[in-house]
């Protein structure tokens, strides 16, 4: 048995190991890092009480590629944010201006002995023993439309797991994101800092399933356990605990009390529902309005099969719920949420115990506008399930509408720890700070979202307008431009590129196109947001027409006018009479 040495790190409550990776607090809680971050706090521990240039450190954490100063702020305030620090606090990493950044908490540093092989393990062997990602599995079968069937086995995998107190799962988002991607096991394991790995394939022919399903430990990428399923799809349900019991076993996770009910828990025994149902969350997550709005047939097929199944009831409610929310659906709010309560309903009455059911305060919020009522909620509920990301995000939503803001960064930033790859909770996070007045960490965070996803055009879009804030135009019309380049709008993108030395009339030229466009959908009968007309008139400056329309938008019960209060977007109509008049008919709390 050969011996390797794993440098520690340690300091206040919290360790790294070098080999692994991994930042660790208290005794077991791994807390996800990006590879860069990781890097950052790694060089500035093994210089611990030393001031290290800011040059310095980005020559030796981005080696690779160059990159602005703001990268380097915003790791550095992740850091501060896990670390606990209030702004101003320096107990962890000082800032010396002019300088550069030091680490100032005491460091001890050891030498661990690990054996290989897995079986002679130091007693302070790495925490989170029991911690696992669970991959989409690969579509092996010649019709590409089953791809949706492949996830969905994988999720529905992914969220058994989840419900096993001593078991780490990664969340979804960050697992599928290596999707069609040829990276190895051990990166994988680095990135989502788990121990292993469940993956697998489904080859279908009509009603016959081929599954194959094997868990990989992360250290040696030996195979821990693995099977191969020749089954129908009426026995999906089987497959799905046969597996799910199989890891549980090769992991040697012991269930407690109620645990094995509950991950065997089936919610329809109905094969066509269940892919009605698979068949809906892939496209409910497509926030492309067009491919988003498929979800809603398949949710509604779902339960005409089956209406006791409480899943597809919550696919149904998230659809014209999430869907109303964000303007991604083509009618009248009202008419959304009618229908979204209806759904919700019958998941309360169907099974209130599910976690997706806390979804529903977003309703309290976001439609009925009981704020005091909902935060409370939304707070009870972020500490009863604190791994539940979406959690997080809605607490922080909640956060940011009533001007808490170090509160929402706090709580936004939770969610993308739980979460690290996940585009949605990485853009709000720099939503978070951009509405905090705090451009320089938005810029960076916003960097951060557009390195996991370069061509979202909302990332860009919002980027410009924080570059409009700190007045720097030319980088705010070539975010614009690549914005309208993704989208495939080729006439506005010439409109910003042509007009690189008139900022103003770019900006004008670009909002007149959009009233136009806006008003031919009017004209065709097609349902429009009012705050799109608004933020079109505010970009022209034309006050009257934009709180003609911000009227109707107030109207309009979506996340839209919640934001407005806060959003820098509207701080030219902040001092108008009317401005304030309209806050104090949405109600938001001072």
């Amino acid at each position: 048995m050969s011996d390797t040495q794993t440098q520690i790190f340690e300091f206040d409550n919290f360790r790294i190991e070098e080999s692994k990776r991994a930042l660790i607090k208290g005794f077991d809680e791994t807390i996800p890092l990006t590879p860069k971050v990781f890097d950052t706090l790694l060089y500035l521990v093994k210089n611990n009480g030393k001031i290290i240039g800011k040059d310095e450190l980005m020559r030796k954490i981005w080696t690779d590629s160059i990159v602005e100063e703001n990268n380097l702020n915003q790791n550095i305030s992740i850091l501060r944010r896990i670390f606990g620090e209030k702004p101003g606090e320096q107990r962890f990493i000082v800032t010396v201006a002019g300088r550069g950044y030091g680490f100032v908490a005491e460091v001890r540093s050891n030498l661990m002995s690990q054996a290989i092989g897995g079986k002679e393990l130091a007693a302070d062997e790495v925490a989170n023993k029991n911690s696992i990602a669970v991959l989409p599995f690969v579509n092996m079968s010649n019709d590409a439309e089953n791809e949706y069937f492949c996830d969905g086995l994988a999720e529905e995998l992914l969220n058994a797991l989840a419900k096993i107190k001593e078991l780490n799962v990664a969340a979804r988002t960050s697992s599928f994101s290596f999707k069609n991607k040829n990276i190895n096991i051990s990166e994988i394991g680095s990135i989502l800092k788990v121990k292993t790995v469940l993956e697998g394939s489904v080859r279908r022919a009509g009603n016959r399933l081929r599954i194959t399903a094997q868990l990989i430990g992360v250290a040696d990428g030996y195979h821990l356990w693995s099977e191969r399923y020749d089954r129908e799809l009426k026995d999906i349900f089987d497959v799905q605990d046969e597996i799910t019991l199989a890891v549980v076993d090769a992991l040697k996770v012991e269930l407690l009390g109620k645990e094995k009910s509950a991950i065997l828990k089936r919610f329809t025994n109905n094969p066509q529902a269940y892919e009605l149902y698979l068949k809906g969350m892939y496209y409910r997550g497509k926030l492309v309005p067009a491919e988003f709005r498929k979800c809603g047939d398949y949710f509604q097929r779902a339960v005409d099969i089956d209406p006791t199944f409480a899943l597809g009831y919550f696919g149904l409610a998230s659809y014209y719920g999430y869907g109303t929310a964000w303007g991604l659906l083509p009618m009248p709010p009202e008419q959304g949420w009618k229908r979204a309560g209806s759904a919700w309903d019958k998941v309360l009455e169907l099974d209130a115990a599910l976690p997706e059911a806390l979804i529903k305060n977003a309703t309290k919020l976001v439609r009925y506008r009981q704020f005091n009522e909902a935060g409370a909620d939304i707070e009870r509920a972020a500490e009863a399930n604190p791994k539940f990301p979406e959690i997080h995000h809605l607490y922080s939503f909640f956060l940011l509408v009533v001007g808490r803001f170090d509160d929402a960064i706090i709580e936004a930033g939770r969610a993308l720890e739980h979460d690290p790859l996940s585009l949605k909770y990485s853009r709000f996070l720099g939503l978070c700070f951009y509405y905090a007045r705090r451009y320089d960490e938005a810029i960076g965070q916003f960097n951060l979202a557009l390195d996991l996803e370069p061509n979202n055009p909302t990332v860009h879009q919002i980027l410009g307008e924080v570059f409009v804030r700190k007045e720097m135009f030319a980088e705010a019309l070539d975010a614009w431009q690549r914005a309208a380049m993704i989208e495939g709008d080729d006439e506005v993108a010439a409109i910003f590129k042509r007009s690189k030395d008139g900022f103003r009339d770019a900006v004008r030229a670009a909002a007149l196109k959009r009233v136009e466009r806006l008003m031919a959908k009017a004209r065709n009968n097609e349902f429009v947001l009012a705050i799109d007309f608004v933020r079109a008139y505010v970009m022209l400056g034309d006050k009257e027409h934009a709180f003609h329309w911000l009227e109707k938008a107030v109207e309009e019960r979506n996340v839209f006018p919640l934001l407005m209060n806060n959003d820098p977007f509207y701080d030219s109509l902040r001092s108008d009479s009317r401005f304030q008049k309209l806050l104090l008919r949405i109600g938001i709390p001072n």
